[in-house]
């Protein structure tokens, strides 16, 4: 349990940590080439740990198909990434099923569809079963913006061997952690080109290695939250070094609209401050896209800092059902909330946020509360930390380096 007192006067800098999102997929990729490219700046958080657990233990039962039938495989969603792993090596997979997502039906259609175009089958009994049996179809419009099904269905077209001519694709995402992914398949001499529009042109290419080291990215969202402190905890002035400032152009947007004082300094740092927030002003409508829209994982953070915002603020949450669960924590907060349905919600006015215990729901719950907490007056116990720590690397030193009053205790 993490222990949080209300926390003014904020400064210093803070480092952005690697991204897990692009670490995961990539992790996976590396693993088909059995890992001869040295990954600079993986994150040592407990998803990638997990990942890179779960490939060497389904390595060593694994015969006749991939064996992804471990309770290890159900803790996290990104365990379905090593999918494609299983269909390069193996032809073959059995999976059991994803879990540790807590924020609405986030079904696998759309992931499922996408490799059923690259030629994959899938049977369901006990569990489900991948299997290759026909080559990819040439051109694949996919069912959504969906970044798994994206990441997935690229990483088994950048290994398959069974096509001679160009895969069109459609629909793709297209976030930075995407993009990565893309940049460390085409290190492997895959040939992928992406266009403005949302698509991408696979060509059939024979992996081998350009560079023996690569990069993955900073986390934009750590910025984006990181963002948000700086601009609601009580004069405060923080600087956020080593991120892509480019990424962060939706947040911006809804910055200005707020009234909130950042500069950027250069390609990797920006400067926030809350020397405005006693003019905050609500916005009517904090809508949620896919990149390079508002992101979803930003809502719950943003939403809590609109409780101190003049006015009326509407969230329209696009995504993702019943990510509003946040709202009804910052509700034992004193804050004003109206959940309207599944993905619209109101914040009311500005509230002087009260102590209490709260829940970490979810990963962005949990972050959003930390948020409150910073800003409520008194001291305030977080429940279930352990959910944070999944994403956000080393967070309460890192709280503390910008003079954040966090510690953990015992529950």
């Amino acid at each position: 349990m993490f222990q949080i007192q209300y926390s003014p006067n904020l400064k210093w800098e803070i480092s952005i940590s690697w991204s897990k999102n692009a670490a995961l997929p990539i992790v996976v990729a590396n693993y088909i080439i059995w890992n001869k490219v040295k990954l600079l700046n993986k994150p040592g958080i407990s998803d990638v740990i997990n990942m890179e657990k779960l490939a060497d233990e389904s390595i060593k039962i694994s015969k006749d198909y991939f064996d992804l039938t471990s309770e290890k495989a159900t803790k996290f969603r990104a365990s379905i990434l090593l999918i494609p792993f299983g269909l390069i090596k193996y032809g073959k997979v059995m999976f059991v099923g994803t879990g540790g997502c807590k924020i609405g039906k986030r079904p696998l259609d759309s992931f499922d569809y996408a490799l059923m175009k690259a030629g994959i089958k899938i049977t369901q009994w006990e569990n489900k079963i991948y299997e290759v049996v026909s080559k990819p179809k040439k051109n694949i419009m996919m069912q959504e913006f969906s970044v798994t099904a994206t990441e997935a269905l690229l990483t088994y077209l950048a290994f398959a061997n069974n096509y001679d001519e160009p895969i069109n694709i459609y629909q793709i995402a297209i976030e930075p952690h995407v993009r990565n992914l893309i940049d460390f398949l085409n290190n492997l001499w895959a040939d992928i080109h992406l266009n403005v529009d949302h698509s991408l042109i696979v060509n059939p290419s024979k992996i081998k290695i350009k560079n023996p080291e690569f990069k993955i990215i900073w986390d934009y969202i750590e910025a984006g939250t990181y963002f948000a402190i700086g601009a609601w905890a009580d004069n405060s002035e923080i600087t956020i070094k080593d991120c892509d400032v480019d990424d962060l152009s939706a947040i911006y947007s809804v910055a200005e609209r707020v009234g909130i004082n950042f500069k950027i300094l250069d390609k990797h740092t920006i400067k926030v401050s809350s020397s405005n927030k006693q003019n905050y002003k609500a916005i009517n409508r904090l809508e949620i896209r896919t990149y390079p829209g508002f992101p979803t994982d930003l809502q719950p953070i943003f939403g809590t800092l609109l409780t101190q915002a003049d006015g009326i603020s509407r969230i329209f949450e696009t995504l993702y059902e019943w990510r509003f669960a946040y709202l009804n924590e910052l509700e034992n907060l004193w804050a004003k909330i109206e959940i309207l349905n599944p993905h619209q919600a109101i914040v009311i006015w500005p509230t002087k946020l009260r102590w209490w215990y709260a829940t970490s729901t979810d990963l962005r719950c949990g972050w959003a509360m930390i948020l409150a907490w910073i800003m409520a007056s008194g001291t305030t116990n977080v429940l279930d930390e352990e959910i944070i720590a999944r994403w956000y690397d080393d967070i309460e030193n890192k709280l503390k380096s910008i003079w954040v009053k966090i510690k953990k205790i015992s529950d």
